[in-house]
């Protein structure tokens, strides 16, 4: 039986990657006399993907590779005018309100009476706990834990750590790579839900049928789907 699910929160329960999305278009905006929009785009995705193992996942990062990408695709003749600007809108992602997907806090109320109930997300420490902090769900998990890295190891070192058997844990993602198949490797259950767009790196083909394998189009489901699982294993 499962007894605990544990959530994803960027994209899972709140909007993230739309944030990001628009951020990049501002940027291909400003570098346009430079370079095409296209080759910006493709610039910074290379960017992000060589600075993922120095800066990690989050805001902060990207704004270090949106400077980045600004300096080597204008061959330094980037203005101290236009940096500032990309500079100002890395600090207008960081202060931006957070917006709840539709339904998440009515399912984790609903989930949180039967279920122990976890947050795992992956990024900036300060970052993902000052998102935490404004989305007002924190009260809502028993365990609340941000990693550098989602894979098999930190999903195994974690439910050893809180005393739950991975065939117990359900986990709640947008990202095939972050979510899903990791928790599937150590024996857990896993349930994709995904976002309207996707970050470059989550990208994943889709997964053929597996037993403990499911997908929704909206977290508003996971209530109903959980009472089948359980109904099942009964």
């Amino acid at each position: 039986m499962i007894s605990v699910i544990a959530f994803d929160a960027d994209d899972t329960l709140w909007h993230t990657e739309n944030l990001f999305q628009q951020t990049q278009a501002r940027l291909a905006a400003i570098l346009e006399r430079y370079a095409p929009h296209d080759e910006v785009m493709a610039r910074l995705q290379l960017t992000e993907r060589r600075n993922l193992v120095l800066f990690g996942y989050g805001i902060k990062g990207f704004i270090l590779s949106m400077v980045e990408t600004a300096i080597e695709i204008t061959d330094r003749r980037v203005t101290a005018a236009e940096i500032h600007e990309i500079m100002t809108m890395g600090r207008a992602m960081l202060d931006a309100p957070l917006d709840l997907l539709d339904g998440a806090a009515t399912v984790l109320d609903a989930l949180a009476a039967r279920y122990r109930l976890f947050l795992i997300t992956k990024g900036d420490m300060l970052d993902q706990r000052n998102k935490i902090d404004k989305s007002g769900l924190a009260d809502r998990f028993a365990h609340v834990e941000i990693v550098s890295e989602k894979n098999a190891a930190s999903y195994r070192a974690i439910f050893t750590a809180q005393g739950v058997a991975p065939g117990e844990a359900m986990m709640v993602g947008n990202s095939i790579p972050s979510d899903i198949l990791p928790v599937l490797e150590i024996g857990g259950h896993a349930v994709h839900i995904p976002y309207h767009v996707t970050a470059e790196f989550e990208r994943h083909p889709e997964l053929a049928p597996h037993p403990r394998f499911h997908q929704l189009t909206e977290i508003a489901d996971l209530p109903a789907l959980i009472a089948r699982i359980d109904r099942r294993n009964e």
